[in-house]
């Protein structure tokens, strides 16, 4: 299958990257700056801003002069850095070859049109992806990564390199994204269009106007191949989110998490992981000490929804007593993803309400207050069992799945004397000779009886280390 290179473009990165670091209300002026040439500039503004009258290039004490409402940041390069790896972390899912640039990235989908269909319903499925996290971008394909970088900035899309060559001939140069003294330059000899460029002997270009842009004009027609340095996923998952201001409501941090959440998604699903306990900092305005929540599954796997309403419980005996102005989360735990196995009839799989009920009552009450029975391997029946964490079924020593004999339901705390001429015995012998190894041996012989009432119990004659007739268990 021939290559084919998509292209993302985030438009506004910097005004994005502070919005998802600390989101504001609707229809709030925002505008981000930068010192430039020893002067704070405003380097982007939203939609609200611009009808204020906000443009790039202002100064900032200028547009709050205009718009004394504005808000305004500054301009972060991690926050910018770690959204162009929320993208990435989107776009792996689709293509094991992605590599981020300043303000996007490139991914080779050639190869996989096999697995998510066609180029075009690969991508709408990629921006569909992108859209529900609230990040923004653009769109291109090329068949080299140079172009698809290019044309992704204006939302063009060609498929063979003859399409190629023939959309850069009219491709006018100050849509290049040149540098303003080399558009001057090209302007200056009258050339409009790449196609002029192109026109011209490769030697004069050479001289009057460098290497360098010739280089970059044969990395866009693919005559040179395009350095690419690719992405891998982190091996660990850990995010940071600052609020957009402090807050002590438990609804506020519960929508902050499920942001948090929607990564954690994508982070699991292109390292193949499965989700076994999630941890969670509060970080307090007076900056305190940091509250730790942990929500575990008893089942591995991702439930957004699942995990919301254990983080919900985690969450309503805690005590704020300042406000929260940022939140960590982190996988704690993660295992081999194995998918659930549904239904005959549908999707649902019915055998998760176990685990469900498991994790709601370990977050309400704690883990460590659940416990189950599991069975041992030891033919003393009050040492048979052992308590284990709920859902545990498998035996300490390995203990093969063989026939047993007809056990009762209910065992006393202690074997009890009897009377034998009080009951009546109905199936028996069965010879329970053990515990040599631990100094607890014991010599027995069993019989289920009937009590003068009609109740059926299990009785048994010990030899050793006392003598006598005892009561052990109840059948149902």
């Amino acid at each position: 299958m021939s290559t084919l290179w998509a292209g993302l473009f985030c438009p506004q990165l910097a005004l994005q990257a502070r919005l998802h670091a600390a989101p504001i209300e609707p229809h709030t002026p925002l505008a981000v700056h930068e010192v430039l040439g020893g002067c704070t500039r405003i380097i982007e503004a939203n939609r609200a801003a611009h009808a204020l009258g906000i443009q790039p290039g202002q100064k900032l004490a200028d547009a709050l002069a205009i718009a004394p409402r504005l808000q305004v940041r500054t301009r972060c390069r991690t926050t910018e850095r770690q959204l162009i790896d929320r993208v990435a972390l989107a776009a792996y899912h689709y293509s094991h070859q992605v590599a981020p640039g300043d303000d996007g990235m490139v991914l080779e989908i050639g190869a996989s049109r096999r697995l998510h269909g066609n180029a075009d319903a690969l991508l709408a499925r990629l921006l569909a992806d992108l859209d529900q996290a609230g990040i923004v971008v653009r769109s291109g394909s090329a068949p080299h990564p140079a172009a698809a970088c290019l044309l992704a900035r204006h939302g063009r899309h060609v498929g063979d390199r003859a399409a190629l060559d023939a959309l850069l001939q009219h491709w006018p140069l100050d849509r290049l994204g040149l540098a303003n003294r080399e558009y001057q330059r090209l302007a200056g000899l009258g050339i409009k269009q790449l196609g002029q460029f192109l026109d011209l002997p490769r030697f004069e270009r050479t001289r009057r106007l460098g290497s360098a842009l010739n280089q970059h004009i044969d990395r866009l027609c693919g005559r040179v191949p395009t350095p690419l340095n690719y992405w891998r996923p982190p091996e660990q998952f850990r995010q940071r989110l600052e609020l957009p201001c402090p807050s002590d409501r438990h609804e506020a941090l519960l929508f902050a998490l499920n942001r948090l959440l929607d990564a954690l998604g994508h982070w699991l699903r292109v390292r193949d992981r499965a989700l076994a306990a999630l941890a969670v900092e509060l970080h307090p305005e007076d900056r305190g000490r940091a509250i730790e929540l942990e929500a575990g599954l008893h089942r591995p796997g991702f439930d957004r929804e699942r995990l919301l309403d254990i983080l919900r419980l985690k969450l309503e005996p805690v005590r704020l007593v300042s406000p929260i102005e940022a939140l960590v989360m982190r996988a704690a735990r993660t295992s081999e993803a194995c998918p659930g196995q549904a239904d005959l009839w549908g999707e649902h799989n019915a055998g998760d309400a176990w685990s469900a009920l498991l994790d709601r009552l370990g977050a309400r009450i704690g883990r460590e207050r659940l416990c189950g029975i599991a069975p041992c391997a030891d033919h003393r029946p009050e040492k048979a069992w052992r308590w284990t964490a709920p859902g545990t079924t498998a035996t300490v020593n390995g203990r093969p799945d063989t026939p047993e004999p007809e056990r009762p339901g209910w065992l006393l705390p202690e074997p009890k004397p009897c009377r034998i001429n009080d009951l009546r015995l109905l199936d028996g012998p069965e010879r329970i000779e053990s515990g040599w190894w631990d100094g607890q041996d014991c010599r027995r012989d069993y019989w289920s009886a009937h009590d003068r009432h009609g109740n059926r119990l299990w009785v048994f004659r010990e030899y050793k280390p006392h003598r006598g007739w005892f009561v052990h268990g109840l059948f149902d």
